[in-house]
């Protein structure tokens, strides 16, 4: 009877999981048929399911002009691509962080990516030349030299604190703040406003030959991270806790901060800084379905994609042609909702 009990119950757990999975998918499909037919160029449903037949398919190109074709497969596609690829990719490493940090205020950059990041653009930017054409390489170098300094001074012999983490992270993204400034006085005009477009988040340079890589390390960093929820689940209750269950929660932080530090870096490589999304996203999640990490991490990696995708199409569409940081409007729709729903949480409490 007890058997059976379980059995029904796994099964159970199990239909959810598919459920949840199957909603997600359609939800974020529905968002990218959205994101693609939005913008200044009018497009109908029809030019979007011809082009993906032809260029998926092989079907007849049909009437399709080369305008319709760019717009839709080289422009917008990749720019719904790459919007889930990074709003996927940055809120599981925050639901991460929030986790091996045990600080509910941990997101992706806490432990100085950004900065670093800000810092060797910056510097690119500044110097000019081949430099300023290689400005994702070097995001991606600056993430991973920030977090490296964090860990090798944050993490003692005895392990590694959370306070102790997060204090290196504040105290390294203090010094590199103070190089990207420096950097910024000495650039010209139009570097320092490059800079300053970087630091706010853009889609728009997403294309077919710099897609794959973010869309790879997005899904890797989903499944390296699902794979340890049991242990977040567990290091969340303590580190004491986590060790007398059978977690080495040395090897989990050093293993997960390396894991984030790639992940964000080739996220930031690739779009620049966008930020709430790996702060916001978690704690939305965390606050409509609990703390069980088995179902806040895919749940989290939905849900960042599908916000990161329609950040976007305000981004491009509420002063179109002109097109804003995407950073405005993560700030500005994150930050709020984010509030309302904490107050939700209170009145019902």
């Amino acid at each position: 009877m007890q058997r059976t009990f379980e059995n029904d119950r796994q099964k159970r757990k199990i239909w959810k999981i598919v459920l949840l999975a199957l909603l997600g998918f359609g939800v974020l499909s529905a968002s990218v048929l959205a994101a693609i037919l939005l913008g200044s160029a009018d497009l109908s449903p029809k030019n979007v399911f011809d082009v993906l037949q032809w260029k998926l398919f092989g079907t007849e190109k049909g009437e399709l002009s080369n305008s319709v074709v760019y717009i839709i497969w080289n422009l917008r596609l990749p720019r719904a691509l790459l919007a889930i690829a990074a709003g996927g990719g940055l809120a599981v490493c925050g639901v991460a962080m929030q986790a091996i940090t045990q600080n509910v205020m941990a997101d992706p950059y806490i432990l100085g990516v950004s900065s670093g990041a800000t810092a060797t653009v910056s510097f690119a930017f500044c110097i000019g030349g081949v430099f300023a054409d290689h400005t994702g390489l070097a995001g991606f170098l600056g993430a991973i030299i920030a977090m490296v300094l964090v860990y090798f001074i944050g993490v003692s012999k005895n392990g590694a604190s959370s306070t102790r983490l997060v204090l290196t992270g504040m105290a390294i993204s203090i010094i590199f703040n103070a190089f990207s400034y420096l950097f910024i006085s000495l650039s010209s005009e139009s570097a320092t406003r490059s800079i300053t477009m970087w630091m706010m988040g853009s889609l728009a340079d997403a294309r077919w030959s710099n897609l794959l890589l973010p869309l790879l390390v997005s899904v890797a960093g989903l499944a390296f991270f699902g794979a340890q929820a049991r242990a977040y689940n567990l290091i969340s209750l303590g580190d004491e806790t986590a060790v007398s269950m059978g977690v080495s929660t040395a090897r989990l932080k050093k293993w997960t901060m390396l894991a984030v530090a790639f992940v964000t870096g080739v996220m930031v490589s690739s779009c620049g800084i966008i930020g709430l999304v790996g702060f916001v996203i978690p704690h939305i999640v965390r606050i409509l379905l609990g703390a069980n990490h088995r179902k806040l991490i895919p749940v989290s990696w939905f849900s960042g994609s599908i916000f990161l995708v329609w950040m976007d199409v305000l981004a491009r569409t509420v002063l179109s042609p002109q097109e804003l940081p995407i950073g405005i409007f993560t700030a500005l729709f994150g930050g709020p909702f984010f509030i309302w729903l904490l107050y939700r949480q209170n009145q019902g409490e």
